[in-house]
Formats: C-alpha cells, structure tokens, sequence
C-alpha cells in the first residue's frame, strides 16, 4: 500500500469527523496538499465538526485567503441548466448538508469546449462533455482539485432542496 493510501485510510486528517470522504476523491494529491498546509486543512475539517445544519447562508473565515467556507440553500437542477467548472487557485470541498444531489466529475485532461476563464472568480466553465456521476448526500464530502473538472447541483429524479457548503482551500504548488 503506498504511503498515501495508508495516510488516507488512518484518517487523522479528518479531525473527528464522521463524515466519510467521496470514493472519486484522488488520495495523491489530496495527500500532496494536505501536507504542504496541514494547519489550513485542520481549521478546514475542525469546521466540518460542528451542527452544518444550524449555520445561516453565507461566508465564514476560516484560514484568511487561504480556506474560507460558503452555505447555500437552493433547487436542485436539470442536467441542460448545470455547467462543467473547474478552478485554478483553490480546491473544492464540496458537502451536501441535507437533500441530495447529482455531481459530475471529470480530469480536466478529457474535457472540452472551455469558455474564458474568469480569474476574479477563480472560474472557468466547459461546454457539454461527458463524466461519471454520482449522487452527493450527507453521508460523503467530494474533493475536486484543479485538474478535477466537475458538475455539481443536478437533481436526483426531481428538483429538492439542498443545503451545501463548500469550503474553498488555496492549491499549494
């Protein structure tokens, strides 16, 4: 087993938590990052460890620039009303609080179509292109990085209600 893995599966990094990290998750890098800034991922994952459910919509400090969290509540999606996105500065964890969710994932080096990327925003979104998909619920947190492209809010059989956060974490080089 590579040090990674065994690094992943004690799950010291996960501060507590009960919350399990999604099987797209990749180890490597999640490692490489973890280890260029553990004390932004503990602030990150202590977060995680309160009532989620009881925070208002918002924006909440965590590590300066470097990790700061966003609540949201809104209508899951049809599939033509979700874009692919990805991001060049920071790393996604993505966390559905309550309700459920379809998200896309797909490497950045299989994506087409790019639309111009927005660096105020730290955004860039892709025309259609096709990914796995899987069903976001509270039982999991997905990580995208920057070469993670990904297609989040789509609804599950009809449009629900859901309460996300995501914690937006600065790459490391």
């Amino acid at each position: 087993m590579s040090n990674e893995k065994e690094w992943f599966n004690q799950g010291e990094w996960a501060e507590g938590i009960s919350v399990k990290a999604h099987e797209s998750v990749d180890v490597k890098e999640f490692h490489k990052q973890y280890q260029a800034r553990p004390d932004v991922w503990k602030s990150v994952f202590q977060f995680l460890k309160q009532d989620l459910s009881a925070l208002e919509v918002g924006k909440y400090p965590l590590a300066g620039d470097l990790a700061f969290a966003m609540v949201s509540e809104y209508q899951t999606k049809l599939p033509e009303n979700a874009k692919w996105e990805a991001h060049k500065k920071y790393i996604d964890l993505q966390y559905v609080i309550s309700g459920e969710e379809k998200m896309g994932v797909l490497p950045l080096e299989k994506v087409a179509n790019p639309e111009e990327y927005n660096e105020t925003k730290d955004l860039i979104f892709y025309g259609e292109n096709e990914g796995d998909y899987f069903t976001a619920t509270p039982e999991a947190f997905f990580l995208f990085f920057p070469t993670d492209v990904h297609r989040p809010s789509i609804l599950v059989g009809e449009s629900k209600p859901v309460k996300k956060v995501v914690v937006k974490i600065a790459v490391s080089a």
